[in-house]
């Protein structure tokens, strides 16, 4: 998630920092939020997938790590924790999965206990394993017969659905898919047509979510009624490719219904052209929390944070084919958003040299006994074994409406 300075100097030369985005001016937030609990987790972990032959780097199979999404289960203090596509950053065939946890918080001590219960792995609605392996995407998009059944799968987020099916989005397609708790695929939604990544005859991407840049999070809300699923940049079509890297701030979200009919596209505005999302997460059934992260860690950190926003104003950009690359036109509200949580702030005690590089996932837990709601974040540490996967717990009061 590295930026050229030149091209950012041209942006900031236009006063970027102070413009009003749009209508997505960030605000400061109200609401109490403290940070009650954290673990860290070994990165040399192993999961309970009982698979420990080596992958095409000599890593394990079984490596636990890589968390990418987090969800609540309803019962008790059991989580999900959902592994991205594996370790060498989609260079071996993982075969992808999640795990069942105990996250067991003591609020007077401020540690959350740990308990790997369940890892299950993950396959098509034909029994296929689905692997994290870019040259298996690679190979889907080159494919000469349309159509040719998919099996590369790089998972993001996941939601757990009232039926205990699981929700998950997929960065490589993208896909969003319905997972039954076997880890099988049992239905697909359809994602419009401008979402899905396309190149030219010589290589190059000319459409959709860039290379690594999808769908990022998901969110349900409480009724059920409405999914929203967020990339985690702009379209290649509503930005600026510049010596690699797909380059604007309006990020185009596409909204479902409750029977995965996709129903109006929205625009959220990033902060930064250095940064990206990483997970949403329904508030209510207007507003929304997502994360926005850039790619360093430790000191070199600068953007970690949470945002509130609300998509009651936004307008619908679904005939829009292409969205300017930073100013939208006066025309166009984009969600409102305003400053949630900062995670570098001071106060939380897990920023600084501490700052973790990939804040990844969020959910919702069980309420605390005064009442206040419970906030978790996962890390992912990228299946390294020398950097520990994070969890944190935040209590929230005033959110609720």
């Amino acid at each position: 998630m590295t930026c050229k300075t030149g091209l950012i100097r041209s942006f900031l030369s236009i006063g970027i920092a102070t413009l009003g985005l749009g209508g997505a001016a960030v605000h400061a937030a109200t609401p109490s939020i403290e940070l009650i609990g954290k673990v860290a987790i070994d990165g040399d972990r192993r999961d309970r997938s009982g698979d420990a032959k080596p992958l095409e780097d000599g890593s394990p199979s079984d490596q636990f790590g890589g968390l990418s999404g987090i969800e609540y289960t309803g019962t008790g203090n059991r989580f999900l924790l959902l592994a991205d596509r594996g370790a060498g950053d989609g260079k071996v065939s993982y075969q992808c999965r999640y795990h069942e946890a105990d996250l067991v918080l003591d609020p007077a001590t401020g540690k959350i206990a740990f308990e790997l219960k369940t890892t299950r792995m993950l396959s098509t609605l034909t029994g296929e394993p689905l692997v994290g392996s870019i040259a298996a995407h690679e190979k889907h998009l080159n494919a000469t017969v349309p159509h040719q059944p998919w099996t590369a799968f790089d998972p993001e987020s996941v939601r757990m659905l009232p039926d205990k099916s699981l929700l998950i989005s997929d960065e490589y397609g993208p896909h969003i898919v319905i997972v039954d708790e076997s880890g099988r695929i049992s239905n697909e939604f359809t994602v419009p047509d401008k979402f899905r990544l396309r190149s030219t005859e010589n290589g190059t991407f000319s459409k959709g979510v860039y290379s690594n840049r999808g769908l990022e999070g998901i969110a349900v809300t409480p009724s059920g009624s409405r999914m929203i699923a967020i990339p985690q940049s702009p379209l290649i079509q509503d930005a600026v490719i510049e010596n690699g890297y797909c380059m604007g701030l309006n990020c185009r979200c596409v909204v479902f219904d409750g029977n995965h009919n996709c129903i109006r596209e929205i625009v959220y505005q990033l902060d930064d052209l250095t940064s990206g999302t990483s997970e949403i997460l329904a508030v209510d059934e207007d507003r929304f929390l997502v994360l926005e992260r850039d790619g360093k860690a430790g000191s070199e950190a600068k953007t970690k944070k949470i945002f509130l926003i609300d998509t009651t104003e936004a307008t619908d950009v679904t005939d829009i084919e292409s969205l300017p690359k930073i100013e939208l036109p006066a025309s166009v509200t984009p969600a409102r958003k305003s400053l949630f949580i900062d995670l570098l702030d001071a106060k939380f005690g897990v920023g600084g040299e501490q700052a973790h590089e990939k804040p990844e996932g969020l959910c919702w837990g069980p309420r605390l006994a005064d009442g206040r709601r419970t906030l978790w974040v996962c890390c992912d540490n990228d299946f390294e074994k020398s950097i520990q996967t994070e969890i944190y717990c935040f209590a929230i009061d005033g959110l609720d409406r």
